[in-house]
């Protein structure tokens, strides 16, 4: 079994470890957040993990949050999500899930989602959704 290796130094995402924590960034207006559904015992999740802290140290925190969710120790917090498979990244924008990648995603490919999650953010609503709500 392979241990995942816990940084010594400040982290630029937040580790979802309690029911509160993902309801805070499932509920509208929480903005633009990037989750990683992973797992110690998964290959592609260590794989992936240095791309992921590297990707959330270049973005703003105020305008993309990146999280990571322990599906092994957590495996409850996952459950309303349906995570069949893990790595998966779910992005979500005011609380909806827009997009979803499931496998091993490369620093460039999750910072370009990234990028484009951001545009939704700072996307001003159409004519239908200001006239219609």
């Amino acid at each position: 079994m392979l241990a995942p290796v816990k940084p010594t130094e400040p982290t630029h995402y937040d580790e979802l470890e309690t029911q509160e924590a993902v309801e805070a960034i499932m509920s509208p207006g929480s903005g633009a957040v990037v989750i990683d559904f992973w797992s110690p015992t998964c290959g592609p999740c260590l794989a992936m993990a240095q791309d992921f802290a590297d990707v959330a140290e270049q973005f703003d925190r105020n305008e993309v949050r990146f999280c990571k969710l322990d599906t092994e120790a957590h495996p409850e917090l996952a459950v309303p999500f349906k995570i069949r498979a893990v790595p998966t990244i779910l992005f979500v924008h005011d609380g909806r899930i827009v997009d979803a990648a499931v496998g091993r995603l490369s620093a460039k490919a999750l910072g370009e989602k990234s990028e484009w999650l951001l545009g939704k953010a700072h996307k001003k609503p159409g004519l239908l959704r200001r006239l219609l709500g």
